[in-house]
């Protein structure tokens, strides 16, 4: 990821650290992009707001075309291969953008689809991504915090034991990144 969820310095500030850079904290440099990744993934689409091609291929028939970095700003280009191999180049005239994606004005039957497009939230939309951002901080602070007992459930120290939650997803993150979910997704 290009980008950022959250940054080193929402992290320092956040657990306290002293160190100057992000590589003072070898766990930190892994824990920080597998939690952008997962968080990504619980989502169901890209965050990052970039141009992006991707190639797929939908069973219909269908006028549903599911993008993964939402919002769609804009559409480049879109090329529709026919299982009988006649590929049609689309207009906006042909399609209109929609929460989940694009729909097309004819329904698409066992089609290969290629798009060049941008979308995404980026970090323009302050509400959303203060809310994801939270999460990441969050999220990314309990797993450098429990490194030292990954997996574990209850960990034993001095004075008693404590529980921990599962492996995964806190539920606060979990809440905090629920309302922006990709609309064609039921549950994380």
């Amino acid at each position: 990821m290009a980008w950022e969820l959250c940054t080193f310095a929402d992290l320092k500030k956040f657990l306290g650290l002293t160190g100057t850079a992000i590589a003072d904290y070898p766990a930190l440099e892994v824990i920080k992009p597998s939690v952008e990744y997962a968080i990504e993934k619980y989502l169901g689409r890209q965050l990052e707001t970039t141009e992006r091609t991707e190639t797929f291929y939908l069973t219909g028939p269908t006028a549903m075309v599911s993008l993964k970095a939402l919002p769609v700003a804009s559409v480049s280009s879109l090329s529709i291969t026919m299982p009988n191999g006649s590929t049609g180049t689309y207009t906006v005239d042909d399609y209109y953008i929609t929460q989940y994606g694009l729909a097309t004005y004819v329904d698409l039957n066992d089609a290969k689809v290629e798009i060049t497009y941008t979308g995404g939230i980026g970090t323009d939309v302050a509400d959303v991504f203060n809310n994801i951002n939270r999460a990441a901080v969050l999220q990314t602070s309990f797993e450098f915090q429990t490194k030292d007992n990954v997996g574990a459930e209850t960990v034993s120290m001095e004075g008693g034991s404590t529980s921990r939650p599962e492996l995964g997803l806190l539920k606060e993150v979990k809440r905090l990144l629920a309302e922006h979910l990709h609309p064609l997704k039921t549950t994380g």
